[in-house]
């Protein structure tokens, strides 16, 4: 059914939904495939939930659509296919034996009061234009002001060659541990120019007078829905003051405009979060996600929520590196993030 699956998914759904990024997924940690499809008489596919199932960091089997993507509507050419295949969902709690099914929707709702709803997380969703000028405007004035600076200083060149992966993964690991999570591993990062090589591009941030990587983003272009995401990156902090994030961001936005994206997703954040104010310095709109848990009645057996992971948040950042970076890109699989 995998071109089938696809020719949806391409029509209705995003890059996350493809088989593709399935393998992703599974090369990468291993997950048990749960994908289901709506099917007719003849066969046909009306709908689907990509979902895979892993374990949780208390060890019980979930089935989440999907982890390490920050939002995931059902796929569906129809509100009655769409409305059977939530149906569906629920029932694979019992028939795989699951303690909890989590679904991540941005654009649907569901009215079932057997589906427990979390609306802590929001996207941000900054509109491209052919004018660079025109999305520039959609900034702060301070914003403008940090981007015109950074430029005109010269300090930083951009790479788009994927041979820098190894010194972003550094990057990247180093500063999700100053913000108090365990990092994706390498090989993670890997799997998306192996089975995504069409819709994966690593930007990177070079110190114009060191040549070393100092920040980078993997991008995700969308085709189906004119989306480019970016879903993972991270910059050395030393470098704030010299307006990197801007630099980099900004980067972000010249090359969705040259790739025929019309929309950048900047990625999720939580209400009242440093990293919720600064996406709305550019002038990106937050749009709700809504996180279904169906646990049967069970709410203890849904995921943790992110106050119960404090302590050790704090623990991670003060732990010494040598022991976070072997520790953390095991951990990350049974977060399921």
């Amino acid at each position: 059914m995998q071109a089938e699956w696809d020719k949806l998914a391409l029509a209705k759904g995003t890059v996350f939904h493809t088989t593709a990024f399935r393998d992703v997924l599974l090369r990468a940690y291993g997950y048990t495939c749960g994908y289901h499809a709506v099917v007719d008489e003849a066969g046909r596919i009306h709908a689907f939930v990509p979902l895979v199932i892993g374990r949780s960091l208390s060890l019980k089997k979930a089935g989440v659509s999907l982890p390490f993507v920050n939002y995931m509507d059902v796929c569906a050419d129809s509100e009655e296919a769409f409305q059977f295949a939530v149906a569906a969902a629920a029932g694979l709690k019992d028939k795989l034996k699951l303690a909890y099914v989590q679904l991540r929707l941005k654009g649907q709702q569901v009215s079932d009061p057997q589906w427990h709803a979390c609306l802590q997380n929001f996207t941000f969703v900054l509109p491209l234009a052919d004018d660079e000028e025109q999305v520039l405007a959609l900034s702060s004035s301070s914003n403008r002001n940090h981007t015109r600076k950074v430029y005109k200083n010269d300090w930083f060149d951009v790479s788009l060659d994927h041979s820098h992966l190894e010194a972003f993964h550094r990057v990247y690991v180093k500063r999700m541990k100053q913000l108090g999570s365990p990092a994706e591993p390498l090989h993670f990062f890997r799997q998306f120019f192996e089975c995504l090589p069409d819709n994966s591009t690593l930007l990177t941030v070079l110190d114009k007078e060191t040549r070393e990587v100092i920040g980078g983003m993997l991008l995700l272009t969308s085709p189906s829905n004119e989306t480019l995401y970016y879903p993972y990156g991270g910059t050395l902090t030393q470098y704030n003051n010299k307006y990197l994030n801007n630099f980099m961001y900004w980067e972000a936005v010249r090359f969705g405009i040259r790739s025929g994206m019309k929309y950048l997703d900047l990625g999720r954040s939580q209400t009242g979060s440093s990293h919720y104010k600064s996406k709305e310095k550019w002038g990106a709109k937050p749009q709700q996600l809504t996180y279904l848990v169906y646990s049967g009645g069970a709410a203890e057996q849904g995921p943790p929520d992110k106050e119960s992971f404090s302590f050790f948040i704090e623990l991670w950042k003060k732990a010494p590196s040598f022991m976070t970076d072997k520790v953390g890109g095991v951990l990350i699989k049974y977060i399921l993030p």
